[in-house]
């Protein structure tokens, strides 16, 4: 079996002008003054570059009041395609989401929060007054409240998986026509 990097013509070895992701590397040696890649390599780019994920358009609202939890969260979702606004509070949460909801893709919420409102009716309310907001409801403690939140609210146990937030995130951005598992 061959490497894949031996696949590449000599001046597309993995440098630095490739290490910021396939599409733009091989798009960059497109760019090269004089040269051209075969009509296959071509292709290959156009096809990459389509596929590429969109620009931060769109918000994840973390709603937590632990701060640890908080910043942990925020440095797992600052990496994904969604910019990152955060509360601490369900009251907070919703006054946000009042002036920007069109902005929010996504909403990922524990259930214990600050101030009277938690994140069972959190959810609930965006479910009712922002229903294209993908829900996402956090805790360590996985009570009968569960059974409460709406049907289109995706349940994770603390401590959750990197992978499995960025999964919900995925399909905040790129499916969000799909039911909810």
């Amino acid at each position: 079996m061959r490497q894949a990097s031996s696949l590449l013509p000599a001046r597309l070895e993995p440098t630095a002008a490739v290490t910021h992701g396939v599409a733009r590397g091989l798009a960059d040696s497109c760019e090269l003054p004089g040269e051209e890649l075969p009509t296959r390599m071509q292709e290959l780019v156009q096809h990459l570059r389509e596929r590429e994920a969109p620009k931060p358009t769109k918000l994840v609202l973390i709603v937590e009041d632990d701060p640890d939890v908080r910043d942990l969260a925020m440095a797992l979702l600052d990496e994904t395609v969604l910019d990152v606004v955060t509360c601490e509070s369900g009251e907070a949460a919703v006054q946000l989401l009042k002036e920007r909801a069109e902005d929010i893709a996504m909403l990922f919420t524990d259930v214990q929060l600050a101030g009277s409102m938690d994140g069972i009716e959190l959810a609930k309310a965006v479910n009712g007054l922002w229903p294209s907001i993908h829900l996402v409801v956090t805790s360590g403690h996985t009570a009968a409240q569960v059974a409460d939140l709406p049907g289109e609210a995706v349940f994770m146990a603390k401590p959750w998986l990197a992978l499995d937030v960025l999964r919900e995130v995925d399909r905040a951005v790129r499916h969000p026509e799909l039911p909810i598992r």
